[in-house]
């Protein structure tokens, strides 16, 4: 078999590995305040808004299944972002928010859609830092979950 070797949809990737990750590794926005008062939800679908604004109308996408909330991986706590289907190589299922070390900053992990060698559809733990993509190789299914418990080692660093 083949290899797959799509790329992902640009609205989908800029705003998952690019936008959600530059807000959170410069600490600007606290993201559990926004969670727990019911307004990160309509922000977030502002930013993908203008993440597609700056794109060819062909290439933006819905925003349906977008959606936060709060969460905890083991003692760690975590804004999970749902995004919109992912369906190509590197978007993302979900990107975690947890605090970081810093004050006011905080780590962005991903669980991302891949293929295996052998054609099948699987994920890859990730983490935005500041010197870039660190890929923790594969992930668990593409359920929340399954998502929270394989986080809780990587969060803290067990």
């Amino acid at each position: 078999m083949l290899y797959q070797s799509d790329r992902p949809r640009p609205h989908h990737y800029t705003f998952g590995h690019r936008l959600l990750p530059g807000l959170a590794l410069r600490g600007r926005v606290d993201f559990r305040e926004l969670a727990s008062r019911a307004l990160l939800d309509q922000l977030l679908l502002t930013w993908w808004r203008d993440v597609g604004e700056g794109l060819p109308a062909e290439e933006r996408l819905p925003h349906d299944g977008l959606q936060a909330g709060l969460a905890s991986a083991g003692a760690v706590p975590v804004v999970l972002v749902t995004m919109p289907e992912a369906r190509h190589a590197a978007e993302a299922y979900f990107v975690a928010l947890t605090p970081a070390a810093e004050s006011g900053a905080w780590r962005c992990f991903t669980l991302e859609h891949t293929w295996t060698f052998d054609d099948q559809s699987g994920t890859m733990l990730g983490e935005w830092t500041a010197k870039g993509h660190v890929n923790y190789g594969g992930g668990p299914a593409p359920a929340r979950q399954a998502f929270l418990s394989a986080l809780q080692s990587l969060a803290t660093g067990s």
